[in-house]
């Protein structure tokens, strides 16, 4: 007999070619994961042909090679490698096992029967390993099967079995609801309520898996009746099966924890008594999200592989409905925080906070913090007294003619809009996402927007209409940023002397037409553009006196 031997993560993998055919890929429905994107989802099969072993390329995106040859088919025997993706494959010959009585194997997996000679183990030592995959192949879970007559007419015989059964019944049941659900812990509870309406347990937990922290919290506990939410303190679940069933991607039952040689290093097990017990990730897909584990502390043999694979199935149903749930929280939150951010930011900035977290959206947002950052105020010049003289839809026509195009190059940059103040619009760079180059973003938008009203300008001059120059002050430095205001409304803005500078700059100092910069934003600019040093100023409000440069545009 031939067998494979590869490497994955500094661990040695076999697998014997016991089965006419074998599936190679990275999805976990094949007999031999691959856990990598290099490999593709159904990647290549290993089958048994009249003249050997023979192995086939399922038109994956990175191909076979064997030998270093690429093949779409090739025979293969004892001694050649077979490459997919990064991984490669050694075909051996396999040693013949040898067992005596005494050491016939104890584990069964997924009904396969222990050799012929060998007596049944003790109903103590005997645990049954069930794999997603093989669990998936046999219930029609695997999309991409393909019913052969005989497989049809075994489907046939297993829905006559369960029509007959209450199973059946409980399965529709329960799907009903969880359709009905509306919150994770009413999902987790209507499971328990049918495994423990439906199987002989006295205890049940479900562990779900912080994504942030990685650790496996328990979200409910059920001790015969009794519900427990979030209990605190150690939770009575089996550590080593806990971390087999996710690592290994199987549902295990124990016949007794306590006398079962495979779990017998597990100290939660002889601290919590527990006894017969069954174990299944809560998976949908290829993610696993949690574990449910049920059992009973008084008796040992209570479990049987149908009741495990009962399990294997509510596993399912449960994490498919979480996720719904999970995905469709996760949607609103989004939805809700990117109504907040769209009034402030750019689609950039916004993507950028949103992908990053969304659910620490609003922490990075709405939290008052101390960042380094460039302020930036841009009004026009004598539009106060211009706009005495127009009537009311003239002054909103011209604002919106200023406002529009200003904001479109503050968003460019990157940059977030604060607020307009009568004809002056202030925004700032380098919040909330940390821009290391804010002060140069500042000082292109700002030379944009004077760009743009240049162009507005003579758009208007051309139909008779006044025209207003820009003002524009930059200032760079420490500032908190931050929801600042009252209980019943806040906006998010920054605050600080280096907010003051800026405004004083563009009140007392700025001209018409141009860009004044203070002296932290004319030395992180670096020299990247040509500036005119303006002099020291002592500025109303200030005690210290500013430095102040010009931007000369080209």
């Amino acid at each position: 007999m031939l067998r494979v031997r590869w490497s994955h993560q500094g661990r040695e993998e076999v697998r014997s070619l016991s089965r006419d055919e074998i599936r190679i890929g990275r999805g976990t429905e094949n007999d031999i994961v691959l856990p990598d994107f290099s490999v593709s989802r159904r990647h290549a099969v290993l089958s048994r042909e009249p003249e050997g072993w023979a192995v086939t390329d399922q038109g994956s995106t990175n191909g076979v090679l064997v030998n270093l040859v690429t093949v779409k088919r090739a025979l293969v025997r004892a001694g050649d490698r077979i490459k997919i993706g990064n991984f490669e494959l050694a075909v051996e010959e396999a040693p013949e096992e040898r067992r005596s009585t005494a050491e016939a194997p104890t584990v069964h997996v997924a009904g396969i029967a222990t050799a012929a000679a060998a007596p049944p183990p003790s109903i103590g030592t005997q645990t049954i390993v069930r794999s997603l995959a093989e669990f998936s192949e046999q219930y029609g879970l695997d999309p991409a099967g393909k019913a052969s007559g005989a497989a049809r007419l075994d489907k046939r015989k297993a829905l006559e079995a369960a029509y007959s059964t209450k199973i059946f019944g409980f399965m529709t049941r329960l799907a009903q609801l969880l359709i009905r659900s509306e919150s994770v812990d009413e999902v987790l509870a209507r499971v328990f309520e049918l495994a423990f309406e439906a199987l002989p347990v006295d205890r049940g937990f479900i562990l779900l898996r912080n994504e942030r922290t990685g650790e496996n919290v328990c979200e409910i506990s059920r001790v015969k009746d009794r519900i427990e939410y979030r209990p605190q303190g150690d939770v009575p679940v089996s550590r080593t099966m806990v971390e087999q069933v996710i690592r290994d991607r199987v549902a295990l039952l124990t016949y007794d924890a306590q006398s079962d040689q495979r779990l017998a290093g597990g100290e939660s097990i002889r601290i919590h008594q527990i006894r017969a017990a069954m174990c299944a990730p809560l998976w949908s897909g290829e993610k696993i999200i949690g574990v449910l584990q049920l059992d009973t502390p008084f008796h040992a043999g209570t479990f049987t592989e149908q009741d495990l694979d009962l399990l294997a199935a509510l596993a399912n149903f449960a994490a498919v409905a979480v996720e719904r749930l999970r995905n469709a929280e996760a949607a609103e939150r989004e939805r809700q925080v990117r109504a907040r951010l769209e009034r402030y930011h750019s689609p950039s900035v916004l993507e950028s906070i949103v992908a990053a977290d969304p659910e620490a959206a609003e922490t990075v947002v709405g939290r008052v913090k101390l960042v380094d950052a460039t302020v930036l105020f841009a009004d026009l010049a004598g539009f106060t007294a211009l706009s005495e003289k127009l009537e009311p839809a003239e002054v909103a026509e011209m604002l919106e003619g200023f406002f529009t195009p200003a904001v479109e190059a503050i968003f460019r940059e990157g940059g977030t809009l604060d607020k307009f103040i009568g004809d002056c619009v202030m925004a700032f760079f380098g919040a909330p996402v940390a821009q290391a180059d804010h002060a140069p973003r500042a000082v292109r938008a700002a030379l944009a927007i004077l760009d743009a009203q240049e162009t507005w300008n003579a758009e208007r001059a051309a139909r008779g209409q006044p025209t207003l120059d820009v003002r524009i002050a930059i200032n760079s430095g420490p500032v908190v940023v931050g929801d600042v205001g009252s209980r019943k409304r806040v906006d998010y803005t920054v605050l600080g002397n280096t907010v003051n500078v800026a405004a004083r700059l563009e009140a007392y100092v700025g001209e018409a037409g141009q860009v004044t910069i203070g002296g932290e934003t004319h030395r992180q600019l670096g020299g990247a553009l040509p500036t005119e040093p303006l002099g020291e100023f002592q500025l109303k409000g200030l005690e210290q006196r500013v430095t102040a440069h010009r931007v000369l545009r080209r």
